[in-house]
C-alpha cells in the first residue's frame, strides 16, 4: 500500500503541474491573440503583459498538489515503517 500511495502522490503532483502549466500557456496564447491585431492596426492600447493565473486560482491545481503531498508523505511513512524497499 505504501508503494501505491507513493506513486499516486507523484502522479497527482505531476498532474497538478501539467494543469498549471497548461493554464499559463493558454494565458500567453490569449495575450498574443489580443495584442497582435492592436499592433497591426496601430490603434488602441495594449496590455503590458499577460494576465497570468496564480497557482491556487484553479481549485483542482491546489487539490492535486495537497492530495499528492499527503499521499507522498503517507507512502514514505508507511514504507519506512514496514521496512519495505521502494524498488
Amino acid at each position: 500500500m505504501g508503494k501505491v500511495s507513493f506513486i499516486s502522490g507523484i502522479v497527482c503532483i505531476a498532474l497538478g503541474g501539467i494543469l498549471y502549466t497548461t493554464e499559463r500557456f493558454i494565458a500567453v496564447f490569449q495575450y498574443g491573440i489580443e495584442v497582435v491585431p492592436v499592433e497591426l492596426n496601430g490603434s488602441g492600447s495594449l496590455p503590458s503583459e499577460p494576465n497570468m493565473p496564480a497557482i491556487f486560482d484553479n481549485f483542482f491545481v491546489g487539490l492535486l498538489l495537497f492530495l499528492g503531498l499527503a499521499l507522498l508523505a503517507y507512502g514514505i511513512v508507511h514504507t519506512y515503517k514496514n521496512n519495505v524497499p521502494l524498488k
